[in-house]
């Protein structure tokens, strides 16, 4: 059982390891309670990326996503080949420019990330749900602060790598 170790003054370094341990931890307790494409290992974590990214854009260009994943081209190209290959993604040319490739979810592909987001929604309701409301909002607020402080600095680092 974990000690509530709220009030203990720690360094940085013993911060990062205990999130270290514990977000390890979650992760693996999370998605051994789920059981779908992700946690059975038949699509990887990048592949999830980019499911999402083009589920969010509709119909996406590849340079488009190559750049919001930070991905280099050809590595996007042998991600994308496995996704379609699996029938979840479909890549095609545009009709406005020929040159360039979209690509778009398929109904297979679309079920399958509304399948995961539906479990992960289950495993996270069960995760925090036995903590206080205020618990709750206090930890996203956090977390939105952190990740929001994360893509600040990717974004600063795009355009540092972009003049250079």
């Amino acid at each position: 059982m974990t000690k509530n170790k709220t009030n203990q003054k720690i360094s940085l370094e013993q911060f990062a390891d205990r999130m270290t341990a514990v977000m390890r931890k979650m992760a693996r307790n999370i998605m051994s309670a789920e059981r779908n494409y992700l946690t059975r290992g038949v699509i990887t974590l990048p592949q999830l990326w980019i499911l999402q990214e083009i589920a969010d854009a509709g119909k996406c260009p590849m340079l488009s996503l190559s750049r919001n994943l930070g991905l280099k081209s050809s590595t996007l190209t042998g991600i994308m080949d496995r996704v379609v290959g699996m029938g979840l993604v479909k890549r095609f040319p545009s009709e406005s420019d020929r040159r360039q490739v979209l690509a778009e979810l398929t109904p297979k592909g679309r079920h399958i990330l509304e399948h995961i987001h539906a479990e992960r929604h289950r495993s996270l309701i069960a995760a925090f749900g036995p903590l206080s409301e205020k618990e709750r909002a206090d930890y996203l607020a956090i977390i939105e602060k952190v990740a929001d402080q994360i893509a600040a600095k990717e974004v600063k680092k795009c355009r540092r790598q972009s003049v250079e």
